[in-house]
C-alpha cells in the first residue's frame, strides 16, 4: 500500500497537535515549519551511516519525496 502524500501525513499531525480543525486546510506556514522540524532532524540523522547515504538522506527522502535518497535494499533481503 503506497504511502500517503507528506502533505496529508503533515496536516494529521497538526490536527492531532490541535492546529487545525477538521477539514481545516494545511496552512502554508505550518508546511514551512515541518519542513523547518525535518530539516533539522536530518540534519541530526547525517550523523548516522554512511557518508554518501546515512539516516538524514532517508529522512529528506520521505519528506522531499526524493527516492534517490532512499536507502539501498540489503543484498541479503
Amino acid at each position: 500500500m503506497p504511502e500517503p502524500p507528506i502533505e496529508e501525513e503533515i496536516a494529521e499531525m497538526a490536527r492531532r497537535a490541535g492546529e487545525l480543525a477538521q477539514g481545516e486546510p494545511l496552512r502554508p506556514t505550518l508546511l514551512v515549519f515541518a519542513d523547518l522540524v525535518s530539516g533539522r532532524c536530518a540534519r541530526i540523522g547525517d550523523a548516522y551511516g554512511d557518508w554518501d547515504r546515512n539516516a538524514g538522506d532517508h529522512i529528506r527522502a520521505v519528506m522531499h519525496a526524493i527516492p534517490g535518497l532512499l536507502p539501498k535494499p540489503r543484498p541479503d533481503a
